[in-house]
């Protein structure tokens, strides 16, 4: 008997063990390959802060090491390390601080680099950092919510076709979104799980690098505070009384976890040594100023153009929708039936409280993102993951529910083999067809849409489609050009999407409102939410149609470059 249970321990330990390093296989491949491929807007901005941020370092001239306001110090960090591994002799080279981005690329033509050779060895030292910050995030969510649960979600976090789009970039919401995840079930944990010193630790370590990365990160802060509130709430219910005692064991772990966040942002951050305030000062006026200010050009969004910020509270769970996969949205669906059918499937109330905690994380940090003026999709990818969690509580809470029901009911003891083989397949088809939605657009990640909401054929109706993305694709087909080398072309998203790839001579500057003040050009992109914004005027945009189309650049069935021939 001891035998067959030593054997069963070892069989289920052994298949744990594949589990995990399958998650990691998922997590890592669409992350971490093919990095060169297309470049975002945002991101030649942070090569050159990253640039100036190791230039500093080196220098010791740490208060250049505040570059921006967001302040994504960990991705300069990351991209910093990408310098030193691609082109270590970058700051011998004297360039000082770039002020201007333009000064940046002149002085990497100056000295002979290919930008897209920092760049790609950035965006794989930041995504092998996030991978490894959603492994450790992925123990947390096994020590609160269980092994199935915790396999699951994060099987759907890893085939997230918008979350592997942004944690593979240069850029803030991935990271951001990895290290808030961490510092999440890492205090749940904490809080629900033993109250063990170490995850307080290692919640406080993720707040703090989420809080280098992007301010909006500092979300966390008050959540936290909240969920000390209500567990000195539901210790007063219990007990119709509080001592002192209680209040000092109740508040002293957010103290801490404060203490450790704070201290963890000033060691990785240079300039907090020598001008913290002025730091600080900075960081906190110009959030409040992106918050309110909205966007520098128009937004188009369910069919309509904002030209002053996106003022539509359904903005965020709009595009939740479409951004997210099937699987997750059924799971969501599930999660809110076993809610009602709680005591006829023995939801457990452990569990209960936990997806309660993540559905208030989701629903307040949406809408406080919501309340500002500026407005992304990729803003609300912090709750993506929460989501594929509780989708993954909804799939398993439903599932073994239903089986402990239906074995009541039945009593056969071939029951449970049959069923198990029945919900083997079932998970088998429905992860397939996760994957294949992550297959169907490697590496365009950006370009996927949720089918359940009309996909890549209606999104443009809805969505502002594209972040660069495709104009890569336009560069390379007029590269194909014999005369590749000489030819002018002026594009959206001119400087790193369309010139990084560019063989030719890319006209560095804006699209005139006026089709008169062209200069002249042998090509000219139109990026497809210039289409939809109606940018950069409806005149310029129908002195377009009236000359020769080229070629049209698709990705996933979605028109995203027109290439138009001038002469």
């Amino acid at each position: 008997m001891s035998e067959k249970v030593f054997s069963t321990t070892k069989y289920r330990r052994l298949l744990y063990i594949l589990s995990l390093a399958l998650i990691l296989i998922a997590l890592a491949v669409p992350r971490a390959t093919n990095l060169d491929r297309f470049v975002t807007p945002d991101e030649p901005k942070w090569l050159h802060r990253s640039a100036n941020f190791l230039t500093a370092l080196v220098q010791k001239d740490y208060k250049h090491t505040f570059q921006r306001e967001h302040p994504g110090v960990t991705i300069m960090w990351a991209s910093a390390a990408g310098f030193l591994v691609s082109n270590p002799d970058y700051v011998k080279s004297g360039p000082g601080q770039l002020e201007r981005i333009g000064d940046f690329h002149r002085f990497l033509k100056d000295i002979d680099i290919d930008p897209v050779s920092p760049l790609k060895a950035s965006r794989i030292i930041s995504a092998l950092g996030i991978i490894a910050v959603l492994f450790m995030a992925l123990y947390y969510a096994r020590q609160v919510f269980g092994i199935p649960i915790a396999m699951l979600g994060f099987i759907f976090v890893a085939f997230n076709p918008f979350s592997i789009a942004l944690t593979r970039l240069l850029h803030l919401d991935g990271m951001v979104s990895a290290l808030m995840l961490l510092a999440l079930l890492a205090m749940m944990a904490y809080l629900y799980r033993g109250r063990h010193f170490v995850d307080l630790i290692v919640s406080a370590t993720a707040a703090g690098l989420s809080w280098l990365t992007k301010s909006p990160a500092l979300f966390l802060l008050p959540f936290f505070c909240f969920l000390i509130i209500i567990d000195l709430i539901n210790h007063w219910r219990e007990e119709k009384q509080i001592h002192r005692q209680h209040i000092w064991w109740t508040l002293k772990p957010i103290m801490i976890w404060s203490g450790i966040a704070a201290l963890t942002f000033t060691i990785f951050f240079p300039a907090m040594w020598v001008a913290p305030l002025d730091t600080i000062h900075k960081i906190f006026v110009q959030a409040i100023v992106y918050a309110s200010e909205g966007h520098e050009s128009s937004v188009f969004f369910n069919g309509a153009v904002y030209s002053d910020g996106v003022q539509n509270g359904w903005f965020y769970p709009v595009n939740y929708l479409w951004r997210a996969t099937p699987l997750t949205i059924i799971g969501l669906l599930l999660l809110m039936f076993a809610f009602i059918l709680r005591r006829k499937i023995h939801f457990k109330q452990d569990l209960q409280y936990s997806a309660l905690v993540l559905i208030l994380f989701v629903v307040l940090y949406t809408t406080f993102m919501t309340m500002g003026v500026k407005k992304f999709d990729r803003y609300l990818l912090p709750v993506f993951a929460p989501l594929d969690i509780l989708a993954a509580v909804g799939w398993v809470t439903l599932l073994t529910g239903t089986y402990q029901i239906l074995r009541e009911k039945l009593g056969h003891s071939a029951f449970q083999r049959y069923f198990m083989i029945a919900i083997g397949v079932l998970l088998t088809g429905a992860l397939i067809w996760q994957s294949w939605g992550v297959m169907q657009t490697a590496p365009y990640y950006l370009s996927y849409f949720n089918p359940l909401m009309g996909g890549s054929e209606h999104a443009p109706e809805v969505m502002m489609i594209g972040w660069g993305e495709g104009l890569d694709k336009a560069a390379r087909h007029l590269n194909q050009s014999s005369e590749a080398g000489t030819l002018r072309a002026m594009s959206w998203y001119y400087d790193g999407p369309f010139s990084y790839f560019f063989n030719g001579i890319t006209l560095l500057e804006e699209y005139p409102i006026n089709p008169d003040d062209l200069p002249k050009v042998d090509y000219i992109v139109i990026y497809i939410h210039q289409l939809q914004r109606q940018l950069p005027s409806e005149e310029f945009l129908a002195f377009m149609d009236q000359q020769t189309l080229e070629h049209i650049v698709r990705i996933g069935g979605i028109p995203y470059a027109y290439i138009y021939r001038m002469y």
